[in-house]
């Protein structure tokens, strides 16, 4: 990955990932996420490294997410070591209609040294397929380095990655048994109050920062009588800007 001098230009910087990775469990934290992304971005603009081993700029990652050299280490620091056995989670459909769970770890190696400033991520070569657009015969959701780099939490990128993949058609509903899968949110905002006000609420203002999805609203799905009924459900209505 490549340090640019000056004011990195993030907003023509597409970023692609296979539509059934956007919808996976993949347990990635906040700091994972964005050297994910980073990854994404390297193989956007130079292609699937050597071995699959991606190396992560420090320098570059301050630029992108506005940070200290030092606090972009740490950030960096912390992901790395936050990935020994992480897995991820697909969810695919195989011929006549059959579910079926994949699971996989996310990473074979890791190198660090602190001395040096070198972090290095060696990707499982099964997901090569879902990071690596137009090589594969798989539907792709694209959103953009920029849009990603200002949102702050899991749960926001979780969000425009969501969006993104709908932009076509403004419409993502989800039930909120399987948001709650997916999103790996915990037993506490089993609540539909606490998971409006802590999750989707929170959520939903930072993506409408965004100036492709500001006019993104959110509806309830509702078993039962009118508005005492269960909420079961989300959906996510938008228009983008042509």
């Amino acid at each position: 990955m490549t340090v640019r001098q000056g004011k990195l230009v993030l907003k023509k910087r597409p970023l692609y990932q296979a539509n059934v990775l956007t919808q996976a469990r993949d347990g990635l934290t906040r700091d994972q996420r964005r050297l994910f992304y980073l990854m994404l971005d390297s193989i956007s603009t130079q292609g699937w490294p050597e071995n699959g081993v991606f190396r992560i700029d420090h320098l570059f990652y301050s630029q992108v997410y506005n940070l200290s050299e030092k606090e972009a280490r740490e950030d960096i620091r912390r992901a790395m070591a936050d990935f020994k056995g992480k897995e991820v989670t697909l969810y695919e459909s195989w011929e006549g209609g059959v579910s079926v769970m994949r699971e996989m770890s996310w990473i074979t190696s890791r190198w660090t040294s602190e001395e040096r400033g070198i972090y290095q991520i060696k990707i499982n070569p099964d997901l090569r397929e879902f990071m690596e657009p137009f090589a594969h015969d798989l539907p792709f959701t694209m959103y953009r380095l920029e849009q990603v780099s200002r949102v702050p939490s899991k749960y926001s990128m979780k969000l425009l990655e969501a969006l993104s993949q709908f932009k076509t058609t403004g419409f993502f509903a989800i039930r909120l048994e399987d948001l709650r899968v997916r999103w790996e949110l915990p037993a506490s905002y089993e609540k539909w109050s606490l998971l409006k006000a802590r999750v989707l609420d929170p959520a939903l203002a930072d993506v409408r920062k965004i100036e492709e999805f500001r006019s993104v609203t959110m509806m309830e799905k509702r078993e039962g009588a009118g508005k005492n009924g269960k909420v079961t459900g989300v959906s996510f209505s938008f228009t983008i800007d042509k």
